[in-house]
């Protein structure tokens, strides 16, 4: 990935770690984003010892899976809905760093609570193509939250689901190729910096 994008994140499912000790233990080492989507992918990251802050943790219909996430020490969110950032407030006692989804355009100002960027999800089995538009679609939002005065600066692209696809070299080069120039031309288009992004493809 970082031959095509130099400064790209790389980040792996909860759901990859059980499936593969060398990705686990690549997690583990190299201090790689954990995305984490749900109650059992949580459960996952606490038994094979993955830090807190390595983990993003992608807010569901429980406000209880949110207070254990935050109980665990994570910091950093996925947030679909304004009560996702209202249980955030309630339960977190530190600063904690979010990330907008699409059904998401802005959230109101909140102590401890800093937007730091954006999340697009693609289907499990998506096409390079699908990959750009989500990155593409980032973009347009972070020029409308700029507007609306919640700067952006990152992105943060996944699977919509835990399902682990595996995925060739040569795929994995045509979905990093499709969403740099996506990045490219909707910088131009928007006249907006090169945010950093994040893929998280396992």
């Amino acid at each position: 990935m970082r031959r095509v994008i130099p400064a790209v994140g790389c980040a792996v499912s909860a759901h990859a770690l059980v499936d593969d000790r060398t990705v686990l233990l690549w997690v583990q080492r190299s201090a790689t984003t954990v995305l984490v989507l749900d109650d059992t992918g949580l459960d996952l990251v606490q038994s094979v010892s993955v830090r807190p802050n390595q983990v993003v943790f992608r807010a569901g219909d429980c406000p209880d899976s949110i207070r254990r996430a935050v109980h665990h020490g994570i910091t950093r969110f996925i947030v679909g809905r304004q009560e996702h950032v209202d249980h955030l407030v309630e339960y977190a006692r530190r600063k904690t760093f979010v990330h907008l989804a699409p059904s998401l355009p802005t959230v109101a100002p909140a102590r401890r609570i800093v937007v730091v960027g954006l999340h697009g999800a693609v289907d499990p089995w998506g096409t390079p193509t699908e990959w750009a538009d989500a990155a593409e679609h980032a973009l347009c939002r972070t020029a409308q939250a700029k507007t609306l005065g919640t700067p952006a600066h990152r992105i943060v692209l996944s699977r919509s689901s835990g399902a682990v696809v595996p995925l060739s070299i040569d795929r994995l080069d045509s979905i990093v190729h499709a969403v740099d120039e996506a990045l490219r031309q909707g910088c131009a288009r928007w006249r907006l910096a090169r945010p950093a992004v994040t893929i998280a493809v396992l």
